[in-house]
């Protein structure tokens, strides 16, 4: 049976397999790339990995799962296995991830039965076999009845073009798929950001309108940053990035858990706003601190997400403490929209796109220099910088020099005077002229004794 691509044109590939046997790993190869964690603890992934890859031209679409268990111990093994099924419902064809060095598993066979069913492309993978006897224990593998058996190794980069080419002999080829359109512009990420168990992944899942992340109650659930494309109320394309719960260092102990925490600040890095979930029933923490001063020192756009508010909103005075919380616990941090809602009762969540977006445009908006320069003006006017120990500070005109988070550069006759008290005066004065909601800004000052010294005017 032949495949039909998908809509975006480009196939899209899902990994499926048992625990442990490897497809991560073949997931980072297949993208290029470090996205998913690898370790050799069994159940590392949790949740559905979208990436992307070309093979001779081809360009294709693959998703990482959690390992699938015939017979699920507990909820979020059977949230892993649900998550499995979803993928492979959604791919165009699918490789079966085995494990060369263990050998043919009684979990192989069922979930081998369950793809032949699909009727989708399926090529099983043995992996692990970089060495001659390891690939001579693949021939069992013909036992599960898939038309092609493939050896591999995917930390070694073996036999990845014998499997590709198995697979896209599947489909369709290249010129029954349509050329497309012109390159679309990069979509905007949203990383969603948090403590454990502030219900970051029960947000994400009530945005996209399905259970796309596995959410319980124990808190470190999600493991990995997966990155989960989103169509914006205007038609836009965008990623939201699930991460996993960041913890005060002294809490981390496990290896993996360090790996999680680095892959959520990486996320952050790329992320244009990030949306951090506080929990309303344990309030303003320390480590919501911390994340929140990393975001706005990556550049990072933010809104504030008061999750749970259904459990805590009807209690008399609630969200006056709250919001008391808030100007305690995140000072300077005023600009930044901050929602009260609950991602379990869909309470409040018509208001946090048009938040998110509000703050996306904040962290591009660029001033004329001609406008910043009348503000300026009025700035100094009514409050003009102190004077220092070597004479007069004056600030003779800015510009704005860039976006994402927007930067102004000051030019100055003393720029090593102009103290902390008053750069947060001018940052105070801008965000009260021009709508800088939710971003960060960066406010640079050099040294200029003439206006006129060709120093960019914008």
């Amino acid at each position: 049976m032949t495949a039909t691509p998908t809509a975006l044109n480009d196939p899209l590939i899902a990994l499926v397999g048992r625990p442990n046997v490897g497809k991560s790993t073949l997931f980072n190869r297949l993208t290029r790339s470090r996205k998913a964690l690898v370790d050799d603890l069994p159940g590392v992934t949790r949740d559905r990995q979208y990436g992307r890859g070309d093979w001779s031209g081809r360009p294709y679409r693959v998703v990482d799962t959690g390992g699938f268990e015939e017979d699920p111990r507990d909820d979020i093994t059977l949230g892993v296995r649900q998550q499995t099924l979803v993928a492979v419902e959604e791919a165009d064809g699918v490789i079966f991830v085995t494990d060369g060095v263990a050998g043919l598993m009684g979990d192989d066979h069922a979930i081998a039965d369950l793809l032949r069913r699909t009727g989708k492309p399926v090529i099983c993978a043995v992996n692990k076999t970089e060495s001659v006897n390891r690939a001579q224990g693949m021939f069992e593998f013909h036992q599960l009845g898939l038309e092609s058996v493939i050896p591999i190794a995917a930390a070694h980069g073996l036999g990845i073009d014998d499997l590709l080419e198995a697979l896209f002999s599947r489909f369709p080829p290249p010129e029954a798929v349509g050329e497309g359109g012109p390159a679309a512009e990069a979509p905007d990420r949203v990383a969603v950001i948090g403590c454990p168990n502030a219900g970051k992944s029960s947000l994400i899942n009530r945005l996209l309108g399905e259970e796309r992340m596995l959410a319980t109650d124990l808190p470190g659930t999600t493991r990995d940053s997966v990155d989960l494309p989103f169509t914006a109320p205007d038609g836009r394309s965008c990623l939201l990035v699930d991460t996993a719960g960041l913890r005060r260092k002294s809490r981390v102990v496990h290896r993996l858990e360090k790996f999680s925490a680095i892959a959520a600040l990486k996320a952050i890095d790329r992320a244009q706003v990030a949306v951090l979930v506080l929990d309303a029933v344990r309030g303003v923490t320390d480590q919501d601190q911390r994340v929140a001063g990393y975001a706005q020192q990556a550049g990072c756009g933010l809104v504030l997400a008061v999750n749970k508010w259904d459990l805590e909103g009807n209690k008399p005075g609630a969200l006056q403490r709250f919001r008391e919380d808030l100007r305690d616990g995140f000072p300077g941090l005023g600009h930044v929209p901050t929602l009260f809602l609950s991602a379990h009762t869909g309470l409040g969540m018509r208001k946090l796109w048009p938040a998110v977006d509000k703050v996306l445009a904040a962290t591009r908006l660029r001033i004329s220099t001609g406008q910043l320069n009348r503000w300026l003006e009025e700035v100094i006017t009514r409050h003009p910088p102190p004077r220092s120990p070597r004479g007069t500070v004056k600030i003779r005109y800015l510009s704005q020099v860039a976006v994402a988070p927007p930067t102004l550069l000051f030019f100055t006759n003393r720029p090593e005077h102009i103290h902390d008290t008053y750069r947060r005066y001018l940052e105070n004065q801008l965000r009260a002229r021009f709508d800088f909601s939710g971003t960060p800004l960066r406010l640079l000052f050099r040294k200029s004794d003439n206006p006129f010294d060709g120093s960019p005017r914008g």
